[in-house]
């Protein structure tokens, strides 16, 4: 039997594009990001803004990598327990 007779070779189906020539229109969306990530690198741009700001003022360069240090991990930590959004609760 001949499987173009039968329609079993076309996976998809004949669709709209296919008989037109036209390309449907893409809806672009932002990528996912895990919340663990958006953390890190918030605490990496906060930490590095403050080291910076620091030696610019003229604070020694250990004192302000171990402030910036503790810092960033505090923005790290209060990032990543309270920086999502709250799950919506389920209708079911």
């Amino acid at each position: 039997m001949d499987e173009s007779a039968t329609g079993s070779v076309n996976f998809f189906g004949p669709t709209s594009a296919a008989r037109t020539g036209r390309i449907a229109v893409v809806h672009l969306r932002m990528p996912s990001i895990d919340q663990g990530v958006q953390a890190f690198v918030w605490a990496v741009v906060f930490f590095l803004y403050l080291w910076i700001g620091m030696l610019a003022v003229g604070i020694s360069g250990a004192t302000a990598f171990i402030v910036s240090l503790v810092v960033g991990a505090a923005v790290w930590l209060l990032v990543r327990t309270r920086g999502g959004e709250r799950p919506r609760p389920y209708r079911g």
